[in-house]
């Protein structure tokens, strides 16, 4: 018996082809190979980077010796010393500061270094600051800030100069100026103190000096020869000409040499002056005197 064929909409599924990770034909070739092997872009690019490093060469080999022609061309050379202007000196003459930077004439200004310079006036116990500047083709401008020694400080055997900022700066020697009040008493931790912060002490310090300097003689800033600190008394003054030291103590020493100015001429009219070894300005109601020859206090 035949069997009744039916047409089926169903289409036979062909199986699916896995893509070949290796190609089964060579690739063509996009250029053409050498005998040896090589493309010819790859000679090219050899070319090309071989060429720039001789253009690179030739250019750093050029500034090497045009910056040598500079280091030589005299254009830029200092022609006299009156070329160098030296601003802020007042104790450091001009061929010390000079000798001290290594500058002068024929002095090249593209050869030197300013920051070097710089550094070498800075080194001087003197100098605080230091600014050198070109001015070309062949000019140089020199500013220095010196130091302002205040006062004298005795640590030890030694003087030092003291300056504003409140820094022991330079010992005294010979031939340096000494005409400054020498501070006693303060030891080398008084002086410890960060950049730009005054201890206590040094500010006190600082505060009797600017009022000895406004004083009337004959206890002014001139004649001040010593002021001892004692941190229980406080400074006492000892004072060229006058020979009884003056107790201060650690306040109002305008009032306190206002009191003194007024006791002066009445004590030199008793005769107490010659006698008198001290004489005590920190009692606010009255003035103590410590005569030499006797123990009578008034």
């Amino acid at each position: 018996m035949a069997r009744n064929t039916r047409n089926s909409r169903l289409r036979p599924q062909q199986p699916l082809k896995k893509p070949s990770l290796i190609p089964r034909k060579r690739p063509r070739n996009s250029y053409r190979r050498t005998q040896d092997g090589e493309s010819p872009r790859s000679w090219l690019r050899l070319a090309i980077l071989t060429g720039g490093l001789t253009i690179l060469a030739g250019v750093c080999l050029g500034l090497v010796l045009l910056y040598h022609q500079l280091l030589i061309c005299s254009y830029f050379c200092i022609k006299d010393i009156k070329n160098i202007q030296i601003e802020g000196n007042r104790r450091l003459t001009p061929e010390v500061i000079l000798h001290l930077a290594k500058l002068g004439p024929d002095t090249n200004l593209v050869a030197m270094r300013p920051g070097q310079a710089e550094l070498a006036l800075e080194a001087h116990p003197w100098i605080a600051r230091a600014e050198v500047t070109r001015e070309w083709p062949d000019r140089l401008r020199v500013r220095i800030q010196e130091r302002e020694p205040v006062a004298l400080v005795q640590m030890g055997e030694e003087l030092f100069y003291l300056d504003r900022q409140g820094s022991l700066f330079h010992p005294l020697t010979s031939g340096d100026p000494h005409n400054f009040p020498v501070i006693t008493g303060l030891k080398p931790e008084n002086l410890q103190h960060p950049e730009g912060v005054l201890p206590p002490l040094l500010a006190q310090i600082f505060q009797l000096l600017d009022v000895l300097k406004k004083a009337p003689a004959p206890v002014n800033l001139e004649n001040v020869s010593e002021v001892h600190l004692d941190l229980d008394r406080g400074f006492t003054l000892y004072v060229n000409g006058l020979g009884a030291a003056l107790d201060l103590g650690f306040n109002d020493y305008s009032g306190k040499l206002r009191k003194f100015a007024q006791v002066l001429p009445v004590m030199a009219q008793k005769g107490y002056l010659a006698r008198t070894g001290r004489i005590n300005l920190d009692d606010p109601q009255r003035v103590l005197i410590d005569l030499k020859d006797t123990d009578e206090g008034r």
